[in-house]
Parts: C-alpha cells; sequence; structure tokens
C-alpha cells in the first residue's frame, strides 16, 4: 500500500513537472530575446517603407487624396493636403518633395509657395525659403511678409526690409507688418525709425506683446547708446511691459552687449517680482553659461523688507500672472 501510494505520488509530481516544463521555457526565451533598436532599420528597408508610403499602400487618407488628384489634377489644394498628411505621418522627405511639386506645377500659387516656405525654413533654410517667394508678378502682402522674414533670417537686412516696406504699402493695417519692419531696422541700428515702426504697431494693436517689448528694446537700446544709466534704460521697459519682464528685458539687452555682471543683478530683480518668470529663468542659464557662475539667486534684503507678504506668498504658491514675455525682441504674426 505504502509502495503504491509513493509511485502515485511518483507520477503526479512527474506529471506536474512535463507541464511546468513548457511553460517556462517560454518564458525563458521570451526573457532572451532583444527587439532590435528603432535605429537598427536599413537604409534599403527605410527606402522600401517610404515608397510604400509615397504610393499610399495602406493609407487610406493619402489613397483618397491621391484618386482625388487624379480626377482633378488643376487642385493645388489636394496635393497641399497631401503633403500636409504626410507631414503628421512624420515623413519630411515626402511633405518636402509634394510641396515642391505643387510649386512647379502650380507657379503662380501663393498658398503653394508659403507652404514650401515655411517648410524650408523650419528646416533651418531660410535663404532657400527667400528664393522660393521670389518670381511673382504680383506678389500679396503675406507673401512680401514671409520673405521680408526669410531674408532677415538670412542675414540680409536690406532685402528684408525692402520686402517688409513694399508688404506695409499693400497692408498698411497690419500691426504685424510694423512690428517686423520695426525689428529689421533695430537690428540694422537705425533705432529711431524702428520706435516709429513699433509705435505704429501699437496704433494699430494696442494689445501686442510683442510691438510692446519691442518698443521697449527700441528705447533702452537708444538710451543706452546715448549714454544713459541702466535705470533710464530700465524705466523705458516699466513703462511698457510689467516689472518683472521689465528688468528680464533690460538683462537681456545687457546680455548682447557682454554686461554680465549687470545683467545679472538685473535677473534676480525680475525673479524677486516673480520667481516662475520663464524666460527670466532662461535667461539666467543662459548668462551662467557665459560667464561661468552658477545659476542661483536669493531674494534681495531690501525687497524683503519692504514687500515681505507679497514675496514670501509668492514665494509659497508661485507667481501672480504675467503677460506673456520673451528674453529678446521678437517678430509678430507670419
Amino acid at each position: 500500500m505504502r509502495a503504491a501510494a509513493r509511485a502515485g505520488v511518483g507520477l503526479l509530481i512527474l506529471s506536474s513537472i512535463l507541464m511546468l516544463e513548457p511553460g517556462c521555457a517560454r518564458s525563458m526565451a521570451n526573457a532572451n530575446r532583444r527587439t532590435p533598436p528603432p535605429m537598427a532599420v536599413t537604409t534599403t528597408m527605410r527606402r522600401q517603407i517610404l515608397n510604400a508610403a509615397d504610393a499610399g499602400d495602406g493609407d487610406a487618407v493619402a489613397n483618397q487624396l491621391r484618386r482625388q488628384m487624379a480626377e482633378d489634377p488643376s487642385t493645388v489644394s489636394l496635393r497641399l493636403q497631401l503633403a500636409a498628411h504626410y507631414r503628421k505621418m512624420g515623413l519630411p522627405e515626402l511633405e518636402m518633395e509634394h510641396l515642391r511639386v505643387a510649386v512647379e506645377r502650380f507657379p503662380e500659387s501663393a498658398e503653394a509657395r508659403l507652404a514650401l516656405a515655411e517648410t524650408l525654413r523650419a528646416v533651418g533654410l531660410p535663404a532657400r525659403c527667400a528664393e522660393t517667394l521670389q518670381g511673382f508678378a504680383r506678389p500679396d502682402a503675406a507673401v512680401l511678409n514671409k520673405s521680408g522674414v526669410c531674408h532677415d533670417e538670412a542675414g540680409d537686412w536690406k532685402s528684408g526690409e525692402q520686402a517688409f516696406r513694399q508688404a506695409l504699402a499693400l497692408a498698411p493695417g497690419l500691426d504685424y507688418l510694423h512690428n517686423n519692419l520695426g525689428y529689421n531696422l533695430m537690428e540694422q541700428g537705425r533705432l529711431a525709425e524702428a520706435t516709429t515702426a513699433f509705435e505704429g504697431a501699437l496704433k494699430r494693436n494696442p494689445d501686442s506683446m510683442v510691438a510692446r517689448n519691442n518698443l521697449g528694446a527700441a528705447l533702452a537700446r537708444a538710451s543706452l547708446q546715448n549714454g544713459g544709466s541702466v535705470d533710464e534704460a530700465l524705466q523705458h521697459f516699466q513703462n511698457v511691459v510689467d516689472s518683472a519682464t521689465a528688468y528680464n528685458n533690460l538683462a537681456a539687452t545687457l546680455i548682447e552687449q557682454g554686461r554680465y555682471d549687470e545683467s545679472r543683478r538685473l535677473l534676480e530683480a525680475a525673479l524677486d517680482y516673480n520667481r516662475s518668470h520663464a524666460a527670466a529663468l532662461a535667461n539666467l542659464k543662459l548668462l551662467s553659461e557665459l560667464d561661468g557662475k552658477p545659476v542661483e539667486w536669493r531674494v534681495r534684503p531690501q525687497t524683503r523688507s519692504r514687500h515681505w507678504p507679497v514675496t514670501f506668498l509668492r514665494w509659497v504658491f508661485g507667481a501672480e500672472p504675467q503677460p506673456a514675455a520673451s528674453g529678446s525682441p521678437k517678430k509678430g504674426e507670419m
């Protein structure tokens, strides 16, 4: 009886082992198998993927757009939609190719040229962007504005100025054209003319924070160039923006002039007003890379004693809402 029992137990254990072994083998195989990283895809395979995407294989949206283009090849918007679709898919090569074809087949389409120009600009080719926008018999204000932006980013300030002035002759009521001309003139060092342009932008759109910041920058630069003090320059910013942004923007101007110690003091003052001011924090990090000093700031003693309740509440609960601001002058709407 005992022998039979032991034999039965032995068979039970053996059957259990046999049942568990296949499961263990699969687990070990899965654990040891390594999935190749995405970068391991060969050039040939990537080309095959692109060719498949270009042909629309398995892509219902691309297939539908291609059928519509075949039925109506004279509609530029369909090709632009296909290019935009490839951009969303993360296939910039196909996006660029279809935009080039659109410009070749529809040379007078401002929409096609603007789309290609913006794509070239996005990949860091501003000179090619400007070239794409040339050749129109009668370019509109949007084309001329984009051309000016691309010329500016390529460092061709004179061509940029000409494009913005031509755009303003067609659409004098657009505030961002005045702002963009002002930015161009400011970068050329023509601060009085830049100030007039920024004031023109604000006359047409008093709520433009971009033009307001740029006006403060032009006035501050002019004050510093004429021997004015930092306090006088700061006053120009404080007349147009909140205190934290004023200190930050003047600090950015001084960073450009290599006046790092003064810039650091201004950035610390900006953070006293708003400890979460994104532009001031970014500029402080940039400054630390330039002067080699650590990224740190402390609430100034005079600020703590004079406004200690506000400073304490800002420290505990974060910053008050502030208008959007940048650390350097910006262009307006494109």
